[in-house]
Formats: C-alpha cells, structure tokens, sequence
C-alpha cells in the first residue's frame, strides 16, 4: 500500500473511533493496531471496515483490534500524529458493566500478554536473522566461529535480547499497567548487575533486610517481571495516596525502587521462576510423554480456541525464549508459528492460482508473499480463511498434519523468528544440524503439496469478492 493512502487511512480510522478523545491507548504488533477506547458506543465499526486497507476488526471489551497487514507501522504513526498515544486507562468506561465470566477474564489475560510482549517481537525477528547471518558466515564463507571477532561481536548482538529481556518487558509492562517505565527498567537492570549475576551463579540463599532471597539469574526473564511490575503499579497508586505532593517528586521515587527491590527478590521474582519453571516442565513431561504430540496439540488450540482467544500466540513466547535460553532451540512454539504462517502462504497460492474473482486474486498473491517472506499470515486468515471459510478447512488440515509430522521428526528451530522461508536456515543452526534442516525442508515441501490438495478437495466460492467488500469479517468470531 502506498504510503498516500496510509495518510489517507488514518484520519478516517480515528474518525471511526469517535475522535482522539475517544482513543485512550495506541499500540500495535506485527499487522494489527491495537485502540484501547473511552466508550465502545462512539466506535463506528461499519465505517472502520469500511476504510480501504482495513481487512477486519477484531474486537474485545474494550480493545479494537483493525487488522490492516504489514502497512501497520506507518499507519501507527499517522494515526499517532493526529491522536498522540492515548490517554490514561482509567478513562475507559467498561462495555460490560465491569462483569466477567471466566472466558472473558481469559481473553483478557491474553490480551494483556499480547499487549507487553507484540513490541518485543521485531526485536526477536532482528536476533533470528542475525543467526542466519552467523549460520550464513560459517556455510558459505567458511568463517571459524572461535576465532573470528566479527563472529563473536554479531553473536553477543543475536544474544542481546534474550539477556536484556527483562528490561525490555520491564518497560512494556509498565506502560501497560500504568506505572513508571525508567523506574521499571531500573528494576530490572537492578536483577542483571554483574555483582548478582556473579552471585547467582554460588546458588544458595543470601539475605535482605534479613528476608531470605534466592539467589538466582534473570537474563532472559519475562513472567517474573511482569508479575513485579504489576505489583509496582499497586505500590505507585498507593505511595501517591499517602505522600503529599509537596514530597512526592523525590520520594516517591526512592520508596517505590526500594520497596519493589525487596518484593522482587523475595516474592515475585522466585515465583515468577516458579510459574515458568512449573510451564515449562508441564510442556517437557508432555512431550516426554508423546514426543509427537506437543506441537499438533497446540495448532488444534490456536485453530479453535484461539480464534476466539486473541493474543493466545503472544502469551506463550515466554516458552521460547526460556527454552532458546535454557537448551539454544525451540522445539514447541516456533515449530506451531512455522505450521501456521507458511501453510497460509501455500493455502494463498493455491487460492490465487484457482480463483476466476480478481479481486479476489489481487488478495491472494500478496498474502502469500506475506506467509512465505514475511512470516505474517493475517492477510489469508482474514482475507481469505475466515472470508471464504472453505480454505479454513483446508488451512486447518494441513497445519495440523504438518504439526504432526513435525513433531514425529523431532523438528528444532535455533533461534526465534524460524516461520517464514527467509529464516530457514535457523533450522540448520550454528552447530550446522543437516538432518534437521532436511527435515524443515521437507515440511515445507508437505505443506505446498498438502495446501493444493486440500484446497482442491474442498473448494471454495469466490462469489463473497462480488460483492462491494465492508471488510472481511471473521465468521468464527464471538458476537
């Protein structure tokens, strides 16, 4: 899309949110912009959908989601020029009276994760390209990783993110819940100081104010900081309640960094390990178990209730990256992206390549370029799975086949970012596994073919593209 009509869009979408004043935050991932709003009754979906460039909305309580593609950087930025970046959270006024019921506090858990951890994401993608970079040097150009200082020197950069994750989270997290960004940081980087790093590494227990605290690391940390700046953002709200004014500027500061000092070491930060220990081994003892049986599981989930579960992607990179940390490869949640990003792109090719509607065509090839080199499936879901519903059906029997062969072989991706075929290589890795980059490519050869069989077998009806388009609507969505 040229970037005229992204400043074209961009006035039209915050009119269809009922103005600025109507738009409390603004945020977006890889192809959706993300509007937190005051009231859902100003919002004005029809015209939303209606905006050219819009592929659907998805929405809920009180986050819009407008899923628009790869275009949706430049239409943050337009959109931020004209609305800034939202307002306080406590101006939304709840579409629900304030009641939940169990799925909807779930979603809403989702979303939260997706919220903290969509900025993170091209900073992951940036670390799986440098190792294919790294694997790329040592291929091809034949350079000797333990001598070479550029080798070392793009290795630490490829490295960087996973270290400095809490950090980064620390951040995201706080302007999710409200709360003081640098002083967030502050914590986090309090965890990575080199002198209880070097701690860490003893074991043991230490003591804080006479609290007991383990000693532990937290590079690469991402539940536990999250747990404590939410913590932090209920300590904030207090400390502004009980400090005057006139003392706040330089005490509120000091009381809020050492307070939250010692509930991280002593309260969330174990249990935030805790939490992503007991994760991590509940997915280990499954695979133990089946070793089969990981991956297939968790694409029928995101195939069902992830559809009406969004952020349900987002909410478990945390296994990844603790895994990438742990063991150097992801085995589980790179494996299911890399399932269901390029076998969209293939469903889209297969698509595009049959359809008689070219309006229809004029989506399809895109979108596949989208899967297959971007590694961003929305423009086929939305635009042709979810609009046609047939290729969703052919969609859902390939990812789930593939998940399942993959997990048969074992399949590991070395680095974060391994669904698109531009970062196929992160399946052969620094270590050069040539039977599992084999096996990536075979996988990828199984979904083109399955993608044509499936879609061949089941059809579609390209009539829905005769018709004048309001947005492709998800027919799986709740109402």
């Amino acid at each position: 899309m040229a970037k005229a009509d992204v400043k074209k869009m961009a006035p039209e979408i915050v009119a269809g949110f009922g103005g600025k004043e109507n738009m409390v935050r603004i945020n977006h991932c890889a192809t959706r912009l993300r509007v937190n709003t005051g009231d859902m009754e100003k919002v004005d979906q029809t015209a939303l959908k209606a905006i050219p460039g819009v592929i659907a909305l998805d929405i809920r309580g009180n986050e819009v989601q407008v899923i628009v593609g790869a275009i949706v950087e430049d239409l943050f930025l337009e959109v931020e020029k004209i609305a800034g970046n939202g307002g306080a959270a406590e101006s939304v006024k709840p579409s629900d009276g304030g009641k939940k019921t169990p799925g909807q506090v779930f979603s809403s858990f989702l979303l939260l994760m997706a919220g903290i951890l969509s900025p993170v994401i091209p900073a992951l993608i940036a670390s799986g390209l440098l190792s294919t970079v790294l694997t790329v040097m040592t291929l091809v150009f034949g350079v000797d990783a333990g001598s070479s200082p550029t080798y070392t020197i793009l290795y630490n950069l490829s490295q960087t993110v996973f270290y400095f994750m809490p950090v980064i989270v620390a951040y995201t997290s706080a302007r999710k819940f409200d709360t003081e960004p640098v002083l967030a940081m502050i914590l986090a980087c309090f965890l990575l100081y080199p002198d209880w790093v070097a701690a860490a590494a003893q074991g043991g227990f230490t003591s804080y104010f006479g609290l007991p605290v383990l000693r532990t690391t937290y590079n690469g940390a991402v539940i536990q900081i999250i747990l404590s700046v939410f913590v932090m953002s209920k300590v904030d709200v207090f400390l502004k309640k009980v400090i005057p004014e006139a003392a706040r500027h330089f005490l509120k500061p000091f009381l809020l960094l050492l307070v939250m000092s010692v509930i991280t070491l002593t309260l969330t930060g174990p249990l935030g390990g805790l939490l992503t220990n007991y994760i991590y081994a509940g997915v280990t003892a499954v695979q133990e178990v089946a070793p089969w049986a990981a991956v297939p599981v968790i694409i029928l989930l995101s195939t069902t209730v992830g559809l009406i579960a969004p952020g349900f992607h987002l909410a478990l990179i945390p296994i990844a990256t603790a895994s990438l940390s742990s063991v150097g490869y992801d085995d589980l949640i790179n494996i299911w992206f890399f399932c269901c990003t390029i076998t969209p792109g293939f469903i889209a090719l297969a698509v595009g390549l049959r359809a008689k509607n070219s309006t229809l065509r004029q989506v399809a090839f895109p979108a596949c370029l989208s899967a297959l080199i971007g590694g961003i499936s929305e423009p086929t879901l939305y635009g042709i799975c979810y609009k046609l519903v047939r290729p969703y059906y052919a969609y859902f029997v390939t990812a789930l086949s593939t998940g399942i062969l993959a997990g048969i072989l074992g399949l590991k991706c070395y680095a974060f970012g391994g669904y698109s075929l531009t970062n196929i290589l992160l399946y052969l890795g620094p270590n050069l596994d040539h039977a599992n980059f084999r096996n990536a490519i075979i996988l990828v050869v199984f979904m083109a073919v399955m993608s044509f069989v499936t879609v061949n077998f089941f059809g579609f009806d390209d009539s829905a593209y005769d018709k004048a388009s309001d947005g492709a609507k998800n027919p799986f969505a709740l109402k």
